[in-house]
C-alpha cells in the first residue's frame, strides 16, 4: 500500500518532533514523514508542510505542494497567562519576527487582556516598561537581560483546520474526526478545571486577605484612580468615628474625608498631618504606579503626640537633652572651621567618637552638637564626668541596680545611664580618669551592646552611641598600663581634635565680644588696648578662662568701655611676648600659671639632684602629670621661654635639652620659702 510522503520543514527539532507526534497521532501509519532539514525535494514528497511563512519566499517548493501550517495555542499553558495582571506589557519572543506576530494573533484570539509586543534578536530597540517575556519551551536565550520574569507558553501545535487540509490534499479519508474534537474539548475541560480550582484558591485567598485587612489596627482606605474610596477596613471607620456596618466611607472622595489635608503630598514616607485638633500619621502606596489606584494607611497619634510632649518635658527637666547646638560654637579661624566641618561629617554616622583637646576648649559643647546633628537627635543625651565620679558609685550610676542590691537601694531598682540613654547618646567625659574596673565594664558594654544592673540577673539590650572626651594622652596611659589597650581601640574610631585658644587667636575677639555682650547686657564695649592684651595672652585655661575673665571685666567696669584697669590680675603678668615686665623672679608666684612655672623649675632641680643634667619637654610633661597638672609640650615650651629670659634656666642647641641655672635654684628656694611662710 502506497503511503503519501510529507516533507516537514521547521526551524527547530522541537517543532519538528511536535509536528511528527501530532500527525502520527491523527493519521496513524497512513503517512510517511521526512525531515526537511536533512533532505530536500529530491525525495519527491507529495506535500511540503512548513512551520513558518518565510519558507514561501526563500525556497523553490511548488505552491501546489506547499502548505504552511496554521497553528494554535497550547491550552495547558493558558492558566499561566490568565494569572498575569490585566494590561501587563509582555514581549512575545521568537527567533522569527513573523512567527512572533502569529503567536500574538493566536493569543489575542483568546481574549486575553495583555499588551503583547513582538520581539526577535534582530530588533535593536527594546520597548520601555516591559517586565515579562512570553517564550516557547525553548528560546530563553533570545530574552533581553533586562527582563527577569519569563512565562513559558509552550510550542504552538497544528490547528484542527490544518489537519483536515492535509487529509484533503493527500486524499486520505478522515478517520473518526470526532476523536480529535474530543481530545481538544478534553483539554478545554482540563483547563477549565484548573481555572476553577485557581478561582476557588483565589476566593480563599481573598477571604484571608479580607480578614487580615479588617484586623489591622491601622486605618486602611483603598482608592480608585479618581480618588474615590472603594474599600475601607474597620479600623478606618473606628478612627474616623464612622459606623462600619453601613460602610459610610465607600463611594466618598478621600478629600472630603480628610478636608484640609493635601492628599497629593502623602507619599510612601510616613508624615504627620493635622486635621482640626487631631494628628494622623499617614502614608500612601500606589498600585501599579497609580494605574490601579492606591492605598492610604493612617493612625490617630493625637494621644501619642501629647505623651511625647510630656515625656520631652520630663526628659528636659532631668537634663537628658542637649543644651548646645552648632550655633553655640563661635569661631572664624581656619583651624576651627575645619574642625567644625569634620564634626558635621562625624555626626552623620553612628560610630563612636572621641573628642581630644586641652581643658576648657569646649569638648562638651562639641559632644552636644554631634548629638544634635545626628539621627539620634530626638533621643536622650546623657553626660557623665569620670573625673568627678567616685569609683564606688560609678558602676551603679552607669548600669543601674536591682531592687535589694544593697542597703538603701530604691524600691524597684534604678536604671543606669546606659538604659536612660537608649536610642540616644552617652557622653563619657574625662574618660582617661575612669578606673580599671570601670574600663573593663565599659569594654563589655561596647562589645556586647547590653547591660546588667548591679545585683540583677537580667540582660538588658541597649542601643547607645558613645561620645567620649579627654584632655589626657590616652596613648601614654596605655603605655603606662593605666588604660586598657582594647578599650582604647574601641574608642579611637572617629577622633576629633579641638584646638586650644592660643592655636586660634583669630577667634579671641569674637569670643570676647560675645561674652562681654552676654554678661553686660550689651552695655559695654572693649577698648583696643584691652583687646590687644587679651589676644596676646596664652589662655592656659582656654575658653573657660576667657569666659571667667569676661565675667570679671563686666563686673568691675564702671564706664561704658572696658579699660586696662578692668582686666583680671593674671593679664597684668608676664606673657610669652612681654617677659620684660617681670622685674623680680619672685613675681612668678603672682602669675595665673605660677604652678606650671614652679613645676618646671622643680623638675629640672630634681633631675639635677639625680644626676640628669638636661631634660626635654616630654620629660617635664610626664613630671607635671605626676603632680596632677595636665599640660602639653607647647605649653611647656611657652613657659620655658619665660624662665629662660629670666635667666632661671638655659637651653642647649639642637635638642640638647634644658637645665636649671644657679639663679634658678636660688629663685626656686625663695619661692618655696615664701610659700611655706604664706602657709
Amino acid at each position: 500500500m502506497y503511503k503519501p510522503k510529507i516533507l516537514l520543514v521547521t526551524k527547530s527539532t522541537g517543532v519538528y518532533q511536535m509536528f511528527c507526534d501530532q500527525i502520527t497521532d491523527y493519521f496513524d501509519d497512513y503517512i510517511h514523514l521526512v525531515d526537511g532539514t536533512k533532505v530536500g525535494m529530491e525525495c519527491h514528497p507529495d506535500l511540503v508542510l512548513a512551520s513558518y511563512r518565510e519558507v514561501v519566499k526563500e525556497s523553490e517548493f511548488p505552491p501546489e505542494k506547499l502548505l504552511v501550517a496554521r497553528r494554535t495555542v497550547d491550552l495547558s499553558k493558558v492558566g499561566a497567562l490568565i494569572a498575569l495582571s490585566p494590561g501587563t506589557r509582555c514581549l512575545v519572543v521568537n527567533n522569527s519576527y513573523d512567527t512572533a506576530l502569529e503567536t500574538i494573533s493566536c493569543l489575542e484570539n483568546l481574549g486575553l487582556n495583555l499588551e503583547l509586543l513582538p520581539y526577535n534578536p534582530e530588533i535593536d530597540a527594546l520597548p520601555r516598561d516591559v517586565d515579562v517575556a512570553l517564550v516557547a519551551e525553548t528560546g530563553k536565550e533570545f530574552v533581553p537581560d533586562s527582563i527577569h520574569r519569563i512565562v513559558y507558553i509552550g510550542m504552538r501545535p497544528i490547528d484542527y483546520a490544518t489537519i483536515l487540509e492535509i487529509g484533503f490534499r493527500l486524499g486520505i479519508p478522515i478517520p473518526e474526526p470526532q476523536v480529535y474534537s474530543s481530545n481538544y474539548i478534553r483539554q478545554i475541560v482540563q483547563l477549565s478545571g484548573q481555572l476553577s480550582r485557581a478561582l476557588e484558591n483565589e476566593r480563599d485567598l481573598n477571604r484571608q486577605l479580607d480578614a487580615i485587612f479588617h484586623t489591622v489596627h491601622d486605618g486602611l482606605i483603598g482608592l480608585d484612580k479618581r480618588g474615590e474610596i472603594i474599600q475601607a477596613n474597620q479600623s478606618a471607620h473606628k478612627i474616623l468615628g464612622r459606623g462600619p456596618l453601613v460602610s459610610p466611607l465607600l463611594g466618598q472622595k478621600v478629600d472630603d474625608v480628610f478636608p484640609g489635608i493635601e492628599m497629593s503630598d502623602i507619599s510612601d514616607q510616613e508624615t504627620i498631618q493635622q486635621l482640626d485638633d487631631r494628628y494622623f500619621v499617614m502614608n500612601r502606596s500606589n498600585l501599579d504606579e497609580g494605574r490601579l489606584g492606591s492605598v492610604i494607611a493612617f493612625q490617630d497619634v493625637t494621644r501619642l503626640q501629647k505623651l511625647e510632649q510630656d515625656f520631652r518635658k520630663r526628659v528636659q527637666a532631668k537634663g537628658l537633652m542637649t543644651r548646645y547646638s552648632e550655633e553655640s560654637i563661635i569661631a572664624s579661624s581656619e583651624k576651627m572651621l575645619k574642625t567644625i566641618s569634620v564634626m558635621r561629617k562625624i555626626a552623620r554616622t553612628d560610630r563612636t567618637v572621641i573628642i581630644l583637646g586641652e581643658s576648657g576648649t569646649g569638648k562638651e559643647l562639641f559632644a552636644h552638637t554631634i548629638h544634635k546633628l545626628s539621627d539620634r537627635r530626638h533621643g536622650p543625651f546623657l553626660p557623665v564626668n569620670f573625673a568627678g565620679l567616685p569609683e564606688t558609685l560609678a558602676e551603679s550610676e552607669l548600669f543601674g541596680y536591682a531592687e535589694g542590691a544593697f542597703t538603701g537601694a530604691r524600691r524597684g531598682g534604678k536604671p543606669g545611664l546606659f538604659e536612660l540613654a537608649h536610642n540616644g547618646t552617652l557622653f563619657l567625659d574625662e574618660i582617661g580618669d575612669a578606673s580599671p574596673s570601670i574600663q573593663a565594664l565599659l569594654l563589655r558594654v561596647l562589645q556586647e551592646r547590653h547591660v546588667m544592673r548591679v545585683g540583677g540577673d537580667q540582660v538588658i539590650p541597649v542601643d547607645v552611641r558613645i561620645v567620649a572626651a579627654t584632655n589626657r594622652d590616652l596613648r601614654d596611659l596605655v603605655r603606662e598600663g593605666k588604660f586598657r589597650h582594647d578599650l582604647y581601640y574601641r574608642l579611637f574610631v572617629l577622633p576629633l581634635y579641638i584646638p586650644s585658644l592660643r592655636e586660634r587667636r583669630e577667634d579671641i575677639p569674637l569670643l570676647v565680644e560675645h561674652f562681654v555682650r552676654q554678661y553686660s547686657g550689651g552695655r559695654l564695649d572693649v577698648s583696643p588696648d584691652v583687646m590687644d592684651k587679651l589676644v596676646a595672652y596664652d589662655w592656659p585655661g582656654n575658653v573657660r578662662e576667657l569666659e571667667a575673665a569676661a565675667q570679671y571685666m563686666t563686673s568691675v567696669a564702671e564706664g561704658q568701655v572696658v579699660t586696662v584697669d578692668d582686666l583680671p590680675h593674671q593679664l597684668f603678668q608676664l606673657s610669652a611676648d612681654d617677659s620684660e615686665e617681670i622685674m623680680d623672679d619672685d613675681d612668678i608666684l603672682h602669675r595665673s600659671d605660677a604652678k606650671m612655672l614652679r613645676v618646671i623649675l622643680e623638675c629640672m632641680d630634681w633631675a639635677k639632684s639625680h644626676g640628669m643634667s638636661r631634660l626635654g619637654r616630654s620629660a617635664i610633661v610626664a613630671f607635671a602629670r605626676q603632680k596632677q597638672i595636665v599640660v602639653s609640650e607647647q605649653q611647656v615650651r611657652n613657659r620655658m621661654v619665660i624662665l629662660r629670659e629670666l635667666g632661671l634656666i638655659e637651653t642647649g642647641n639642637r635638642r640638647q635639652g634644658s637645665w636649671i641655672t644657679a639663679k634658678g635654684e636660688q629663685a626656686l628656694k625663695r619661692i618655696r620659702d615664701r610659700m611655706r611662710g604664706d602657709a
